[in-house]
């Protein structure tokens, strides 16, 4: 754990902490670190509830329904809080999978003593629930924001959303992704060919510009 202290110190999850206070949250927690080869971990949160923190490398969670069809739910990067209880909220009832970059190092904290304060009442641990109750607050954003595109009725509505909302979180018109089309066909949940007629047909239209996975949200 004392290589990760520097990147733990800028972490919203321990804002305002001593190192100290740091290292007592982290065993109050029962925090473990665990580093992945594979590239798929699949992970039944009914049974096993987490939050977590990506330490280094990243992940995707994504879901397969019975038929082999690919959900893209969320990714995730360095710093980022992960809650797995929201993430099988919206994975419903079928288990999800996260697929690991090489290299990708999780810091998993125990579920109940992350959610509740300890009966010392220390400070460190009061602390670390409103920078976790800030976390949660933006996971469940970063949901409602899936559910706003996943919401339209049309590929070209769900298109434009998730490329207006992309705009919006990178301040600027010009956006870039980090999906294939299949992917991003995946995340949007439409058919990967009729999407790519779509974004050939909003271009003509004067909607939007693209180029690989660049975007450009044209006109007001």
């Amino acid at each position: 754990m004392e290589e990760h202290l520097p990147f733990l110190r800028a972490s919203a999850l321990f804002r305002g902490m001593a190192d100290d206070e740091i290292h007592h949250i982290l065993e109050c927690l029962h925090a473990r670190e665990l580093r992945f080869d594979q590239d798929r971990i699949v992970w039944d949160v009914c049974k096993q509830p987490f939050l977590g923190i990506v330490v280094q490398g990243g992940l995707r969670a994504q879901q397969e329904d019975p038929r082999g069809n690919r959900h893209i739910l969320d990714d995730f990067g360095p710093g980022d809080f992960l809650d797995g209880s929201a993430a099988g909220s919206i994975a419903g009832m079928l288990p999800f999978f996260l697929d690991m970059r090489a290299g990708t190092t999780l810091l998993l904290l125990e579920h109940g003593p992350a959610i509740s304060p300890c009966q010392n009442g220390c400070r460190a641990h009061l602390l670390f629930l409103c920078n976790a109750a800030q976390a949660l607050e933006q996971s469940k954003m970063r949901l409602l924001h899936k559910i706003e595109y996943l919401s339209k009725r049309t590929t070209r509505e769900k298109i434009l959303a998730y490329l207006t909302m992309q705009s919006a979180l990178q301040g600027a018109r010009r956006v870039s992704v980090p999906y294939s089309r299949q992917e991003l066909a995946d995340l949007l949940a439409v058919d990967r060919s009729a999407m790519c007629t779509e974004l050939t047909r909003m271009q003509n239209d004067g909607l939007i510009r693209f180029e690989r996975k660049r975007f450009e949200l044209l006109g007001d």
